[in-house]
Order: structure tokens, then sequence, then C-alpha cells
């Protein structure tokens, strides 16, 4: 097989739900997705060193016996595949990952080799995200976290009975101990002075494959969050691949995977607690309503909020209204120029949402009452049941 042949096949499936739009553009065939970050737009390359993988986890499409092309690029080429890229000013930054087709630390092996080319070779300054490998030992980690400016690796599941649905060869042990681990070394290089890790270390759940619920999703989130280990979480709506043992079970619904961002940036940028957080009585989240709004539905007694003297904390709790659109609030107010909704809404309020829990000099804006939660059709369902070649959200 031919070089572009190979990289084309190992950048299709390194694609995740944002890139369908550039499959078919003029910057095809470099995969890269966009990438807000500090108020501009990177361009991310995104490719596996390889599709071979010996492991046979129930919900991947590179599972070990499943039936497609195994194809690898070596480190070499890859770098020269990347470098020219950016070099014509295609992509900004590298996003890889691998299939295991040997050993994780072979593996490793071959994603170190990969940056060293790149970062010594080539004199490439730019982000990298890789994704390691519980298994690697600890010099290959640290040589990692020394190297990339993100590292990832993946847990899939929140506990060990969930992952032993899907990876039944997978340790979540090991794997929960090798992101800690990254984690540690990373502080240790840190108080070197060493400016290690500038993008921090994220992880990734596969929603639905098995018997999860969100509250232990959530849970495992919120635990990595308080020990500081993670930047931010990863959430994929499991979808079924054709030829996998999970090929018929139903596919999560992208709402599902939304509502846990929606928690997510709850805890991370709004202040909440998990203990705050509304589940339902099977332990998810209700789909109908977003998790802020159900929070403020639940909470009567804290509302309405009064516009022009509540703080910055009570502010963030209202429906509508975000971290930014708050600091614009309280600047409004220092210049005495909020007169009536319309202002409100100049800022970036969401009124239909937030109405119901504001007044204004007193003066309530709206009923929160129509805000009730309304039943949907079947919401944890989809009409038909569809496979994948490939999931978009298996690399994240």
């Amino acid at each position: 097989m031919e070089l572009d042949e190979k990289v084309r096949i190992l950048l299709e499936m390194a694609a995740d739900d944002l890139d369908e739009g550039l499959r078919h553009s003029a910057l095809r065939p470099i995969n890269v997705r966009p990438l807000r970050q500090g108020g501009r737009t990177f361009r991310i390359f995104r490719i596996l060193l390889t599709n071979a993988c010996v492991f046979n986890c129930y919900y991947c499409p590179m599972r070990r016996d499943r039936d497609l092309p195994r194809v690898e690029v070596s480190p070499e080429r890859l770098a020269r595949v990347f470098m020219t890229a950016y070099r014509r000013g295609w992509a900004d930054g590298l996003f890889v990952t691998s299939g295991i087709p040997l050993s994780p630390r072979d593996t490793v092996d071959r994603l170190i080799r990969l940056l060293e080319i790149l970062r010594f070779r080539e004199g490439y300054r730019g982000y990298i995200h890789v994704k390691v490998i519980a298994g690697a030992d600890t010099a290959q980690l640290r040589r990692v976290v020394e190297l990339a400016d993100r590292v990832s690796l993946n847990l899939e599941a929140p506990c060990p009975d969930v992952l032993r649905q899907i990876a039944p060869q997978k340790n979540f042990t090991l794997y929960l101990q090798t992101l800690t681990e990254v984690h540690r070394l990373a502080e240790s290089l840190r108080a070197d002075g060493r400016p290690v890790l500038r993008s921090g270390i994220t992880t990734q759940f596969v929603v639905g494959a098995a018997d999860d619920t969100d509250r232990q999703i959530l849970t495992r989130v919120d635990s990595l969050y308080r020990e500081r280990v993670l930047h931010h979480a990863h959430f994929s709506a499991f979808r079924p691949i054709r030829d996998t043992p999970l090929e018929n079970r139903p596919e999560t619904p992208a709402l599902r995977e939304h509502r846990l961002y929606q928690v997510d940036y709850l805890l991370r940028r709004y202040g909440f607690r998990l203990d705050e957080v509304v589940f339902d009585r099977h332990g998810n989240l209700p789909l109908e309503v977003d998790p802020k709004t159900a929070w403020a539905l639940a909470h009567p007694q804290e509302f309405p909020v009064e516009v022009l003297t509540a703080d910055r904390e009570r502010l963030l709790r209202v429906p509508g209204i975000g971290p930014k659109t708050v600091e614009k609030i309280l600047q409004a107010r220092a210049n005495g120029v909020l007169r009536d909704a319309r202002d409100l809404a100049a800022l970036g309020v969401r009124l239909w949402v937030a109405a119901g829990f504001l007044t204004l000099r007193s003066r309530r804006l709206a009923d929160a009452s129509v805000l009730e939660p309304r039943p949907l059709i079947d919401p944890r369902t989809t009409a038909g049941h569809r496979f994948y070649e490939f999931s978009p959200g298996t690399f994240r």
C-alpha cells in the first residue's frame, strides 16, 4: 500500500464529529479539527501511527478480530507528513494516537520516537497532544510528559465493573494508576522549574456501551478534578460498530453526551458541587432540561435573583447566564447602564431561559413555571438502528 493511502486511512480513523464538514474541503486529504483556544482557532492534524491492535475491546472499530485493512506509518514518515502540512499552513498542531500492535511499551516507544524527531530534528515547537497507553513504564511516561503539550489516557469507563463489560482485556486499576502517574511526573517536573504539559491531561469515557450511569461517570470525573489530575474530561456517546460484539446495541443519544459536558462545565467553571447535580431515579441526567435549569427548578427558594445586587456566585447560578456574561453584567452595573431586559439581552443573557429566575429593580421578568420540564418522545432512543464503520468519537 502506498504511503498516501496509508495516511488517508489513519487520518480518517482519527477523525471525530467536528471533522465531518472538513472531509471534502480544500484541506483534503489533510484531517484537521478546529480547536478554539485563547481567542484564536488552531487547526489540529489528527492521525494514528497504526490501526493494528492486539486488544479486542467490544466497542472499538480497531478491535483485533474485526476485518479491516491494517496499516501503519513509521514515526519518521509521519513526522515528514505532518511537517509538510505544518509548513504549508494546513495545520497548526498535532494530535497523535495509536493502536497497540505488539505491546504498550513498544507502542509508546514509537510515539516517543515521533516526538523526538519533531522536537529535535525538525525543530518543531508547536502544539502536540499524545495519547499514552497503560502499561508503559515510568521512564517512557516521563519522556512523553517532557515533550508533549497535552497527554491523555482514556479510561473509557468509570469503574472496573463497567470496563469489564466492554473491554475485558483491560485493567481499570492499571489505567487509573497510569493516568495519575502522568500527573505525578508532570508535577515533579514543574517543581524543578520545567514548563511541561502546558495544556494539561485529559481522559475520555465511552457513554452507554455498558450499563453505566451518568452518576457513576461524573463521580469518577469529579474525583479526578478534586485530585487535580485532569484538565478536562471527554465523553463519547456509544455508536454500534459493524462487525463488533456490540453492533446490535442501541446507540447512545447525542443529547446524553451533551448533558454530561454541561455538568462538566458546571463543575469546572460555575462552582457547582457534584452533590448539587440533579439525577433521575436511575442515576442519569434528565434529558428534557439542561442540568443548570434542573437545579434551579429543584431549588425555587434560591430565586428570583436581583440583577442589580446579586454577587458573582449567585448570578452564575442563574440558567441562561454564563461566566463571561456575568462579568459583563457586573461591569454594566458599575457603569449604571442596566435599564431593562433589552440591556440584559445585549450583554448575552439568554432571556428565554433566564427571565423566570431574575428580577430587575425588584420586578420579575417572567414566570419560571413556563420552564417546567416537558416529556420528550422517548429521548433515550433513536429512530431505527444504524451501524457505523468507525465511531467519530473514538479518539478525543
